[in-house]
């Protein structure tokens, strides 16, 4: 009488589990590529956001200031500007958490986060203002700014 043969061979053991290990690595490869797409996608939405909320903070107070002021705000080094009557002195500088911030009247407030340095340059009443975000893989964004308020022409 034959014996009957209960169980796998180790030979059968080791297919199954390479055929186990090729299928999961192919689909930790999908995954993987899928979780850089969004991570990427994620990236550009933060510093897209970034640029969009400083650009609405810095247009109108560079269009509204009494004097052109220049220079670059990055953390340790503000910008000054003033406007209005009476006087409104704004002042905008990058914290240690890359968030750009904006202090009108001594109130301060988080103007936009995921800052690099704003760069600001004047052309007689044209301005140029290049907003870096800190996301990794962004690019400057150049806004056009005019500044009009002593009947400059």
């Amino acid at each position: 009488m034959k014996r009957r043969q209960l169980g796998f061979t180790l030979v059968e053991a080791m297919v199954g589990v390479t055929i186990l290990t090729v299928l999961t690595l192919a689909m930790a490869g999908t995954f993987l590529v899928g979780y850089r797409a969004i991570n990427n996608e994620a990236r550009v939405i933060a510093a897209d956001s970034a640029v969009s909320n400083a650009s609405l903070w810095l247009t109108r107070d560079l269009q509204s200031e009494t004097a052109t002021v220049a220079g670059t705000i990055q953390t340790g080094t503000p910008m000054t500007l003033t406007y209005g009557v009476p006087p409104v002195t704004v002042v905008y500088s990058i914290d240690g958490n890359a968030n750009l911030i904006r202090m009108a009247n001594a109130t301060s407030q988080v103007a936009a986060r995921g800052m690099t340095r704003v760069i600001v340059s004047w052309a007689g009443c044209y301005g140029t203002v290049s907003i870096l975000p800190s996301a990794t893989g962004a690019s400057a964004v150049l806004l056009n700014v005019s500044n009009r308020p002593g009947g400059c022409l």
